[in-house]
Parts: structure tokens; sequence; C-alpha cells
């Protein structure tokens, strides 16, 4: 139901019910909800002109549903009219949101098809979208948060601040495999309404809280240094003495900071706790050593985390997924809780050092396994069809395609089965050969089926390739909640800070 779509998409952002005038509220009825506002048009002339509606409840949505182009997903504490007539709508601006419901990407192009919208979601973001709406010139793709982000003015907007770190990172991840993806436009403006008629693909409990999304933004920046360290041309040879994170300055600072707190809307306790854990794990210091001390950090701030929390965090900094501490997030702690003048130079140790050239991939004479896998997924999603979703061939006749040497491809497909990446199936004989398909390619087909197509679809690939009954259902499932054990440990909880 659309009903459900609004609900899940606004949060109790405004009232259930209007204020005055209702047809629906039960007697006795004590609302719950913020009482914020959106701003809603029936065209997009008339939202180019500024001329719409404020909308403070879900009853007054449904009322006017059907006449809705336009609206403001994420929320506002207020919203009026500029003029007398009550037609120009004031208050879109972003020191008036109230809260962060969900980011939204514009597709302006129709080159892609959902399909390949949900892929390169999982591919370069690692997140299911909980919507798609098809426009006339191409898609808006909603990440509707689980919890939202919530704006205060005591902590000087700051969310505000991260959610657009986090947008903005969307959107680039996105650009790379996608065309048209809007850089530009408002991070937390005017979206398509959506409608019956526009969904082209809806999943409400592909949902993730503003805290997961936090900690995304923070790995996939730890994982981009490093893989910029390791790929890119240049690489660094620092001088005699290794720098390590503990050395610098923030560090320090941090670390004899007593008057750290959480709270709504603010990178706080956790974070530097996360923070330090991070620089004590670079440093190569070990686990223990690392909790003793972060005790003893906690013990000094005038609000400490409880110790289930704190070793919760130590031991997900510890984890692996994780290189070092994040050097924006480093930048962003210390502004917020020793200066706000402090800039890079006060805060890190300047590195000096030589520079080595490492041959690109077309001058080497030898590939990295790694890139031999990347090479087989780009191939196999390139090639993949609706109407036969895997491929036949033999393996002399793939090993030929990629040009990959047959014992490093059977290496590859070995370990990207056991990644849960490909399903393929080997049969000898003169008449045999090899199907193979990428999960992901699959995954894409059946999320866009209603349930009985996909336990058909399901079952057809069981039994192509041989699996057991539930391998299938149990490895999409994986596959659509990537980040679960991230959820589990709940770090970035804005309300706990």
């Amino acid at each position: 139901m659309l009903s459900e779509i609004y609900s899940a998409v606004l949060k109790n952002g405004l009232r259930t019910y209007k204020y005055r005038n209702s047809t629906m509220k039960p007697a006795g009825h004590i609302d719950s909800s913020r009482c914020g506002a959106i701003f809603a048009y029936r065209s997009k002339q008339l939202m180019n002109v500024g001329r719409g509606m404020v909308i403070t409840s879900e009853e007054a949505i449904l009322e006017n549903e059907k006449k809705l182009t336009h609206w403001t997903p994420n929320t506002y504490r207020f919203g009026t009219y500029a003029d007398d007539y009550r037609t120009l709508v004031k208050g879109h601006s972003e020191k008036n949101l109230s809260q962060i419901n969900t980011f939204v990407v514009d597709i302006d192009s129709k080159e892609s098809h959902q399909g390949e919208i949900i892929l390169a979601c999982l591919d370069q973001v690692g997140y299911m979208p909980t919507l798609i709406l098809e426009s006339d010139h191409g898609y808006q793709v909603y990440f509707v948060l689980k919890t939202p982000g919530y704006v205060t003015k005591k902590s000087n907007f700051k969310v505000i601040d991260v959610a657009k770190k986090i947008s903005k990172t969307i959107r680039l991840r996105l650009a790379e495999t996608l065309s048209g993806v809007d850089l530009g436009c408002n991070h937390f403006g005017i979206a398509r309404f959506p409608q019956k008629k526009n969904i082209v693909f809806q999943e409400l409990n592909y949902q993730y809280s503003f805290a997961d999304w936090i900690q995304w933004s923070m790995k996939l920046e730890s994982d981009q240094k490093t893989k910029e360290n390791r790929e890119r041309n240049l690489i660094v040879f620092p001088e005699k003495k290794e720098i390590r994170q503990v050395d610098e300055p923030w560090f320090d600072m941090l670390l004899h900071k007593a008057n750290i707190i959480g709270g709504e809307g603010r990178l706080g306790r956790n974070n530097v706790v996360f923070t330090l854990s991070l620089a004590y794990y670079s440093s190569g210091y070990t686990l223990e050593t690392c909790e003793y001390n972060m005790y003893t950090f906690n013990e000094r701030l005038h609000e400490p985390l409880t110790e289930a929390e704190l070793v919760k965090i130590v031991r997900s900094a510890y984890s692996g997924n994780y290189q070092a501490a994040s050097r924006e997030f480093i930048i962003e702690l210390c502004q917020q809780w020793v200066s706000p003048d402090l800039k890079n130079i006060d805060l890190f140790i300047q590195r000096r050092g030589w520079w080595k050239f490492k041959k690109p991939r077309d001058q080497r004479k030898y590939s990295h396994k790694k890139e031999w896998k990347e090479d087989l997924l780009a191939y196999l999603s390139e090639k993949n069809l609706a109407s036969e979703p895997y491929l036949s061939l033999s393996k002399k006749e793939l090993a030929s395609e990629l040009m990959m040497p047959k014992r490093t491809l059977d290496k590859i497909l070995s370990e990207l089965r056991e990644e849960n990446k490909v399903f393929y199936k080997v049969t000898r004989g003169r008449n045999g050969g090899m199907i193979i398909a990428s999960v992901k390619a699959l995954f894409t087909q059946i999320i866009q089926l209603n349930k009985e197509k996909a336990l058909a679809y399901s079952t057809r690939i069981t039994e192509v390739f041989g699996l057991y009954e539930n391998l299938v259902e149990e490895t999409f499932k994986r596959l659509s909640e990537p980040l679960k054990t991230i959820r589990e440990v709940a770090l970035f909880e804005i309300d706990t800070g």
C-alpha cells in the first residue's frame, strides 16, 4: 500500500492525523509523532516557481496523493506561505530541517534499467535501495533510513554535514557505473512523489540506520586510502622513522579530553573511542593494551560509556574490517571537542619521502588474482541474459575469452564460488561443458519478480546448478543484507554518541 511507503519514508516526522478537521482520527487519540512539515507540489511547473502546499500530517498526504507529483521526503520543523493566497511556500532551508529520512539519487538517463541500477547499488554501495521511481527522463533511487538522523541546533546542525558527506559518496559511487547520476542537485531537496504508476521497484525491508551509513562512510574512506596507496602509480617510501597514528598530535588531544559526551546529531563518545581504538590497531598495539587504555579513557569522561558498549566498540575496531582511523573524521572530532580552529597541520605529522613508480597492468607480465576475478565477474555481468540467466560454454572457451591461463581460471572459479559470487557446474564427457552465472546478476533478476515467479526462478537455478535446496535463498538473503554484522554492533547511534 502507498500509505505504508509514505509512513516508512517520513519516519513519524509528521503528525499521523490532521490537527483540525480530521476525518480519520480515532476518538481520544494522542499523537506521539514529531510535529514537522513537508512541502509538496502538484506539477513540476508549479514546483519551479515555488507554488506548492505545506503538509503537516500523513492524513493530509493521503487526501492529496493523487494530485501530487513532487515532495520533500525529509521533514522540516515548520512550513509557511509567503503570500496571502497561500500558494508560495516558504521554509525550505537546510537549517529548518528537522530530520533526515532518506538519501535520494537522481539519475537523468534511461540508459540503465532498474535491474542495472540495483546491481550498481550492490556493487558500488553495498546497500539495497528501498524504492526506485521512474520519471519521464530517468529514475530516482531512494535509500530510506531505518532510523533517521535528527537535526538539532544544539549540535550546530552537524548531522546535516555528515549526511551530505554520505549522500555525496553514494552519488559518486553510483556514477562510476551508471550514466546520468546528478552529482550537483540539492542533497535534501525536492524529489518525485511515489505513486503506483512510477514505482518500478520497492522493498521496505531494505532500510538501514543513519548510524550504519556513518560507519559505511568511515569504512569506505579507510578502504579508499588503502587502495590509493596500493594501486596508484606513485608509492611513497616515508622517512626512516615510521609514523604511527598514536604518535600524531590529534591522538593525544582526544585521549585527554574529559568533556566528550553523546547526544542527538553529534559525533560523540562512541566515535571518539572507535577512532582512538583504530589508531591503536593501526599502530600495532594488541587488543588487550587497547582495551586497558580505553577503560582508563572512559573513566575520565564526565559521562562514561557502559563497559559492554566500550568492549563492543574496541573489538569492532580490531575486527580487521578497517585499516586506520579516517583523517576526515579525526578533523571533525577534534574541531568538535578540542577547538574549531584546528587544521591539518595542527593534527597530523607531515610526511616526507621519495617516490617510486609502479608499472600499470598492461606493462606487467602477470596480473594479480584480484584483477582476474574482477575480469571474470565483469564478463559475466556483461553477458547476462534475462531469458537464460547463465552462460553455457567450456572452460577452454571461457579462458580464451578472458585471455587467462586455465589453471588460474580453475583457482579463481573455486574461490569465487566459496565467496558466494558465482554459481557454476561442470559436466565432463564429449557433450560436456560448463554453465556459470554471477550470483549478483541472478539476484538482480529475482528481486524484480513477484513471489510466485521468484520461487520458480530460484527452483530453476537450484536444479540447473545442482545446488542443495536452500542455498540459493540463503545466498540471496546474505547478499541483500551486506552489513548485518555492522548493524549488530550499532556503534554510531546518534542518540547515544
